[in-house]
Formats: C-alpha cells, structure tokens, sequence
C-alpha cells in the first residue's frame, strides 16, 4: 500500500515538472498603438499659422508596421500649455488627418508607400492650415481645480504676466481608436504682425519683370525700424558723453528689422496636364521666389512664358509674417523687338552678292528678313519670303554693273505676329 502511494506521488510530481518546463522568459504582447508625434513646428503668416508635422512610423514599443488611423492636432490658446493629459480636455481639434494602413512584405515589413489623396503616409510629412479666428486670440479654457489643493498651486504673477501662446500638439490613433502618447509640442507668442505692404508695382523688360513696393507701415515704419544717427549738440561740451542712438522698438510686433518675402502664383500651362489638387488634409505651406528675406524693396524675376502671373508680398519680422499685399497680376506681352543685326558685310562675285552679319543673341530670336534697294530708289524690297535662320544670305538676282543697297532685321517668336527689330546698317556693292 506505501508503494502505490509513492508511485502516485512520483507520477504527480513528474506531471507538475513537465507542465512548468519553459525555454525562455515570457514574451510581452505588442502594443499596437501609435508612437508620439515627436517632429511639429508651426509658422504664422497673417491670420493663418501653417502646422507642419512628421506622421510616426512605428509603436510606441518601436515595433512595426505601425497601428494607425488617423491624426488629430490641437490648439490651445494661454499663457501655459495643458498637461499632457488635460490636452483632449482644453484644447479643440483644427484638424484630423487620415493616414493609409501601411502595406506590409512577406516578412511582416512594410514596404514603401507614395502619399495618395486617401491619407498620408508613415514617415511623410504634413502640413495643415489653423485660421486664427477671434477666439483663437483670447485666453482658452482654463483647468478647474480642485478647491482642496488650490493652496499648491503658484500665485499668480500680477506684475508681468506672460504673452498670449498659440499652442499645437498632435496625437495618433489606431485602428480601434486607440490614442498615442502625446509627443512634441509646437508654440508660437500671439503677437501683432507687421503691416502688409501696400503699391506694389511691376516694371516689364523683354525677358524680366522688376517689382518695387513701398515699406511694411510706410515711411512711418520705414524710419521707425531703423536707428537714427546721433547728432551734435548746438553747444559746446566740456566732459566728454558717450551717446548712443537706439531705435524705437513697437513692443506690439516682434523685434528684429521688416525683411520682405514675394510669392508668384502661375497660371496653368495649357499645354501641360493639370496637377492634381493637394487634399484638404495636406496644403504646403507658400514658397516665397527669394531664397532668404529680402532687406530691400524690390526684385527682379524671370520671364520663363506668356502665362497670366499674379505676385504678392510679406512683409517678415522675427518669427511672423504679415498678411499678403494686394495681388499684382501681370500677363507678359512681348512687345520688345530684338536688336538689329550688327556687322553687315557684302562680297560680291561672279553672279551675285553674299552678305554676312553677327548672329542675334536674343532667346526668342525667330530669323531673319532680308531687304535690298537699287541706288536712286527710296524703296526697300524683301528679297526673303520667310526669316531665315543664318546669319548669311546670297543675292543671286541681280544685274551686273547694277549698285544695290541691303539691310537686314531680325525678328522674334511672338506669335500671331513676330517683333521686328530696326534695320541693321545699310551696306552698298555692284553686281559684277
């Protein structure tokens, strides 16, 4: 009877040792759930503050492809911005931004995407327009305290309270609408912006425009945002007074000196296919024609076509822009002739005149006409019933012992009818 309780007990035991047996630490499950928006900035130009953000990639455990559905960025208008956690409470959605489930390989890897008009894409960045409404300038909501913990928080400061901040922040959300961790967080000080600039004006020149406008604020802010020079007192002084001259600062715009952005907006090329339009969730922020801020009030651009184009100008101090001016359109007309012809040459010869001139450097040169009068007749006669294209010519129809007289114009591309340039310098031979 001992035996066959031992053998039982023997037979428990080996049964709990193989159930428990394991080859290594247990695994932790994944956690489908977007990581952080860790990249955001925010610009304001005018009433409009340009969100720019970097959709994550991975889990917030760095595990791939990333769970996620969508993206939705606050904003928050204060003096402080809410705790991570209060930020769904105090700050108000500006916009939602679908992103397209990525596309995985055989592997479980995802494999590379294009953004498409159904959603961006992880790793791409986005960008969202904010236009700042009345509301949108005045202090947010406020968190409500707990009365029983009032004594901890700091008093406020009645001497110097801090600006107004537009603040932004973005979250992910996965397929089950599940919400991310909140990552970075973009600010910007709520202040005045500069005057937009006022008579913007366009000068044309055959393959240029040249624009000119007058100063953010006028001569007023001209001279206001400049230093002006000391100058001498009408008296003499016995000690000697260091002076320095400083400008008046306007404490409601940003410090720093009004630097200058243009904006060319094209119409489309009828002979191109039309681009698709940018989604609602997406819209690039403007790109300014100047590669950095301009110090002056001008600028010179290219003309590239005959297309309709319409420039604006913003006027740019510190981190904010102004409203852009009144838009200029322009619509190129070609009515600037190329230069005549230069060194005209002719040799005669047996049965005819060879002329030869200098080849026109124009970019839309279109050829040449060839003209030709007899000595003691007033009227010149094309001798080419097309332009031609070089820069020579032989007169076979001519008369021996016969004086002619040639000239030669240059003509351009414009279509229905070209320009025609002056006529190049007469030079004069006999037929042999």
């Amino acid at each position: 009877m001992r035996s066959g309780r031992v053998a039982a007990f023997g037979l428990v035991a080996a049964l709990a040792a193989a159930g428990c047996g394991k080859k290594g630490p247990p695994l932790a499950p994944f956690v489908r759930i977007p990581a952080g928006v860790e990249k955001i900035t925010a610009a304001r130009l005018g009433s409009e503050i340009y969100v720019t953000l970097t959709v994550p990639a991975t889990n917030i455990d760095t595990s791939v492809p990333i769970d996620i559905a969508r993206i939705d960025v606050y904003g928050y208008t204060g003096r402080v911005a809410p705790t991570p956690l209060r930020w769904p409470e105090l700050g108000s959605v500006v916009a939602s931004i679908p992103v397209v489930p990525p596309v995985v390989g055989a592997d479980d890897r995802p494999l590379p995407q294009v953004p498409t008009d159904k959603g961006a894409i992880a790793g791409a960045a986005v960008t969202i327009v904010d236009p700042l409404s009345p509301d949108d300038l005045v202090q947010g909501p406020l968190p409500i305290l707990d009365p029983r913990f009032a004594a901890l928080a700091p008093p406020p400061d009645p001497v110097t309270p801090a600006a107004l901040k537009r603040f932004y922040i973005a979250i992910g959300f996965s397929q089950r609408g599940r919400p991310g961790p909140s990552g970075a967080q973009a600010e910007l000080a709520l202040t005045n912006v500069p005057d937009a600039p006022a008579d913007l004006r366009v000068t044309p020149a055959p393959t240029s425009v040249s624009l000119t406008w007058e100063p953010s604020g006028g001569l007023i802010g001209f001279l206001l945002d400049r230093a002006l020079p000391a100058e001498l007192p009408p008296y003499d002084i016995l000690q000697p007074v260091v002076t320095t001259a400083s400008p008046v600062v306007d404490t409601g715009v940003p410090a720093g000196p009004t630097t200058y952005n243009v904006y060319r907006q094209l119409a489309p090329d009828p002979f191109q296919l039309p681009l698709a339009a940018a989604p609602v969730w997406s819209v690039p922020p403007p790109v300014p024609l100047n590669p950095a801020p301009l110090a002056l009030t001008s600028l010179s651009d290219t003309l590239d076509g005959g297309r309709l184009r319409c420039y604006t100008v913003r006027a740019v101090r510190g981190t904010v822009m102004s409203a852009a001016s009144t838009p200029l359109c322009v619509a190129p007309i070609d009515v600037f002739p190329p230069a005549p012809p230069a060194g005209l040459a002719a040799v005669p010869s047996e049965g005819g005149i060879s002329l030869i001139w200098e080849p026109s450097a124009e970019l839309d040169f279109g050829g040449y006409l060839v003209l030709r009068r007899e000595a003691g007749d007033a009227t010149l006669r094309q001798l080419t019933d097309r332009p031609i294209a070089e820069a020579r010519y032989r007169d076979t129809d001519v008369k021996p012992g016969t004086r002619y007289i040639y000239s030669i114009a240059a003509v351009d591309t414009r279509l229905p009818l070209p320009n025609v340039s002056a006529l190049s310098v007469p030079v004069e031979e006999t037929a042999r």
